[in-house]
């Protein structure tokens, strides 16, 4: 009979190793993931060898480990099932349409922000750091900003500077990352609303200046993030705030 500390364990290194393996862009060896879970490789090497044989983890002719299709698929299943990524989904695409910028909607996890569902204009070039799946600083991303304002309980320090910004926030609507997160790319991100209090933010980046056209409005801006973000908040039984 298996002992119930053991699989546990086993269990919880298993979640490691893809927890690893996700916060890594590049294919990691074995001797990469030992070293980085401080475990034998022995042990790492058989964890790998069960993740690979379900396919949640790849591996390559050359050695290295990657996530695989499981692993995917997961994550998959659970965006479908979040409401709030449906109810922004379509508000990303309208607000790209309008804006022809990136939008995202991200949902703050302790001191970060996950962003959960990403909508690009065509032929986008700018690198942007709010990939799917990324996470950033709640407390100096604008999605951050958004949701810390309407937090029941706040989960970073707060400053004198990050108060008196949050009080914007909660005046204007939406919050705004002035080049903070990534150089020359500003960003502007209102929170989404359902019925239990603030689930989300919708948010859009664009170039601070050099764009073909001229920098854009900011308030233009704030005002079709902030209509976005309430239209996906009456879909959640929020209601516009």
């Amino acid at each position: 009979m298996t002992d119930p500390e053991t699989g546990n364990r086993s269990v919880t290194r298993a979640l490691d190793v893809l927890e690893l393996l996700s916060a890594n862009e590049e294919p990691l060896g074995l001797a990469d993931v030992a070293r980085a879970l401080d475990l034998p490789k022995s042990s790492v090497l058989n964890l790998l060898r069960a993740l690979v044989a379900r396919e949640f983890v790849r591996a390559a002719p050359d050695g290295r480990y990657s996530l695989g299709v499981r692993s995917f698929e997961v994550g998959s299943a659970y965006l479908r099932r979040i409401t709030p990524v449906g109810a922004a989904e379509s508000e990303l695409r309208a607000l790209t349409e309008e804006l022809g910028m990136t939008s995202h909607f991200a949902v703050l996890h302790d001191d970060k922000v996950v962003y959960l569902a990403k909508h690009d204009p065509p032929g986008a070039v700018i690198g942007l750091a709010s990939s799917l799946g990324a996470r950033l600083a709640a407390a100096t991303t604008a999605v951050g900003k958004a949701q810390l304002a309407h937090a029941r309980e706040v989960s970073v320090p707060v400053s004198a500077e990050l108060a008196a910004e949050l009080d914007r926030v909660r005046h204007d609507g939406f919050a705004v990352d002035s080049g903070v997160t990534a150089t020359g790319i500003e960003c502007v991100a209102a929170p989404v609303f359902g019925g239990d209090g603030c689930c989300g933010a919708i948010g859009v980046s664009y170039l601070k200046h050099g764009a073909p056209d001229g920098a854009p409005d900011g308030a233009q801006v704030g005002a079709a993030v902030l209509a976005a973000a309430g239209r996906a908040s009456v879909r959640l039984g929020g209601g516009a705030r």
